[in-house]
């Protein structure tokens, strides 16, 4: 018989694509994952995966035996956060949410949202679980989060995405900086500032220089963080210029710590996305969660998901659509 270590570690490879990806995710050297995998196909008599030069595929059977196993570990961590709960005399029967989210996402927009959404759901429980796209997908895939909001463009076949909204990204100054008498500047004026950079390899890094690329611009990096949290304390320190969406800079800039400057050649924007799986859909909570978004900001249920009407998502949203 499998135990839930191996289901745990097949799901891991379906999402990562690969043996060597997935072992580099949960931390196991590859000849273990890949023994793991060879047990389990062994036990359940099947071929789980065909393998490549580029990496793994699910065969048939491996399809269904990850979307049942899905469900499985789903049950398997309900039916212990119930026990725990129970055991400290807590109502087992709240309503748990495991959201992720990226940095700024997480620390600046979902508090506010997790707030107004206790105010109408007060018997909930919400786990927001701030980390980069690439995890976040691993933890959606693995089905140890129900929805992840993401500023990152990504391609991974193992979540749904869903587009919310764009959102702004500005040029952020220091108050004391020249530019901090002006509201908008030519891009051509970045070339050879200092400026505060995303940390190499993540992708807001890519972002970034393929922004700054598109009007031609090779920035001058002279400190790179990995967080919009050390990115706002730098430029506020007078180290450099950077570029921050406008929702992570508004209590800074309303008290006068940091200067926001737009571009005379237009706005920049980013889309922020919902990742999600169908699976993660049926867990108890998600359709109030993804409701009370929907009756907050009126326009994300026609901006999510368009025409697509067998989508889930389109179906839990219209439930709340008054057309």
């Amino acid at each position: 018989m499998f135990n839930l270590h191996q289901v745990k570690i097949f799901q891991a490879v379906a999402s990562a694509g690969g043996i060597s990806r997935a072992a580099e995710r949960l931390y196991l050297s590859q000849p273990a994952v890949s023994q793991h995998i060879r047990s389990l196909e062994k036990t359940l008599g099947v071929k789980l995966f065909d393998r490549g030069r580029r990496g793994v595929s699910l065969t048939l059977a491996g399809q269904v035996f990850l979307e049942r196993t899905q469900h499985l570990l789903r049950m398997v961590h309900d039916a212990t956060e119930a026990t725990q709960a129970a055991a400290q005399g807590e109502d087992f029967q709240r309503m748990r949410l495991r959201i992720g989210a990226t940095a700024g996402v997480g620390a600046c927009l979902l508090p506010h949202w997790i707030r107004r959404f206790y105010d109408q759901y007060p018997h909930s429980t919400v786990n927001l679980h701030i980390a980069g796209t690439p995890e976040l997908v691993h933890q959606l895939a693995g089905q140890a989060l129900e929805l992840a909001i993401v500023g990152d463009d990504f391609a991974e076949e193992s979540v749904e995405v869903t587009p919310l909204w764009d959102e702004e990204v500005a040029i952020v100054t220091a108050p004391q900086h020249p530019w901090a008498a002006h509201a908008f500047i030519h891009a051509a004026e970045l070339a050879g500032q200092p400026f505060v950079s995303r940390e190499v390899g993540g992708l807001t890094h890519a972002w970034e220089r393929h922004t700054l690329s598109h009007y031609g611009i090779q920035p001058r990096v002279i400190a790179e963080f990995n967080s919009p949290a050390a990115i706002k304390q730098a430029v506020i320190a007078g180290i450099g210029v950077a570029m921050l969406p406008c929702f992570t800079v508004r209590n800074e800039v309303l008290s006068g710590q940091l200067h926001i400057v737009r571009l005379y050649e237009g706005t920049i924007v980013r889309s922020l996305k919902l990742l999600w799986t169908e699976n993660s859909l049926e867990a108890p909570g998600i359709d109030a969660f993804l409701r009370y978004l929907s009756a907050e900001f009126p326009s994300l249920g026609v901006r999510r998901v368009g025409d697509k009407r067998s989508d889930p998502l389109w179906r839990i949203l219209k439930a709340n659509d008054p057309a």
